[in-house]
């Protein structure tokens, strides 16, 4: 992944546009430090001076025209009445239908999904929006699934996201993936804003392997996540759901790829990280708060999963 498109509009939505120049700004940073090939480029999609919602006018430098071929298309926010704005902006359409034939990632930050619908991208796929335009996605794109409860929506190299709390953690997780944990982590904890995310446990996300359709296993998942830290037996389990033990095994692994005990541990893990990095308990007291008694069989379980120690763990982000 070695070049990434950031697109702006008339009607962008300042935040939107601020977060992903800060991101990428630091990515690119990043990747230098470590030795890494990156570039991006903002463009603007026709007129070179975009003015965005808050009134604010912001100039470049390129358009769409001037990039042939892309890895990553990341389109902001933007607030209006999406038709107008759909209108204005045609020619979009056709350059992001090129971009993924030839294999890019296009990302859509909450309304901007509107520019993946348009372009046909996401027909007879989930997507998700902001909800202010639930209705009037609905109204404008029948054929697309759209997902009211969802967060974040993936197919097919097609990401959407419901908000910029979502786009965010959308984004760190990109860059994790693509540019590895060590960048992603230097980024979290350089922005000047906390980027832990601040959802309730349901928030779809993609460490949760949530990109299924499968009702039941999704259903689980939001209740393990509710309640990891208890004694979790699969018997149980599969009563509390009306099915049987092999059957909830069967349809979990399918659609998460995981079993259910080893997504209880990935997220008591994540969530044990997460204590690490940003917070004062010791290691024992953590390891009870995510469901282990027993302190040397987390420990093991920590290093195993996440190839360091938590003490380890902990003094390479507050080094950060």
């Amino acid at each position: 992944m070695n070049h990434a498109t950031l697109v702006f509009c008339d009607k962008t939505l300042g935040t939107s546009l601020g977060l992903l120049t800060d991101l990428y700004a630091l990515l690119h940073y990043f990747a230098e430090q470590s030795g890494q090939s990156f570039t991006y480029d903002t463009v603007a999609v026709a007129e070179k001076t975009v003015t965005t919602s808050g009134h604010v006018s912001v100039s470049f430098d390129k358009t769409i025209d001037d990039i042939i071929q892309t890895d990553l298309v990341m389109l902001p926010a933007f607030w209006g009445d999406p038709s107008q704005v759909l209108e204005k902006n045609a020619s979009l359409m056709p350059w992001l239908v090129k971009q993924h034939e030839q294999g890019a990632l296009l990302v859509a930050h909450s309304t901007s999904a509107f520019f993946l619908a348009q372009a046909r991208l996401l027909d007879n796929r989930s997507a998700t929006t902001h909800w202010f335009y639930f209705d009037k996605f609905e109204e404008l794109f029948p054929q697309v699934n759209l997902r009211r409860q969802r967060f974040i929506t993936a197919n097919d190299r097609l990401y959407c996201s419901s908000g910029l709390s979502a786009a965010m953690d959308l984004g760190i997780y990109l860059i994790e993936q693509l540019w590895g944990a060590d960048i992603a982590g230097r980024i979290n904890q350089s922005f000047l804003v906390d980027l832990k995310r601040n959802y309730k446990p349901e928030f779809i996300n993609i460490e949760g392997h949530k990109f299924h359709d499968d009702e039941l296993v999704l259903s689980i998942q939001s209740w393990l996540e509710l309640n990891f830290s208890a004694a979790i037996d699969l018997v149980g389990l599969a009563q509390r759901f009306n099915t049987s033990v092999s059957s909830l095994k069967r349809r979990f692994k399918s659609a998460t790829g995981e079993t259910p005990t080893k997504y209880v541990q990935n997220l008591r893990v994540d969530r044990a990280k997460e204590l690490l990095k940003f917070g004062s308990l010791t290691v024992a007291q953590i390891s009870y708060d995510v469901g282990y008694e027993d302190v040397s069989y987390f420990g093991g379980l920590f290093k195993r999963s996440v190839g360091e120690t938590p003490v380890q763990y902990r003094k390479k982000f507050r080094r950060l």
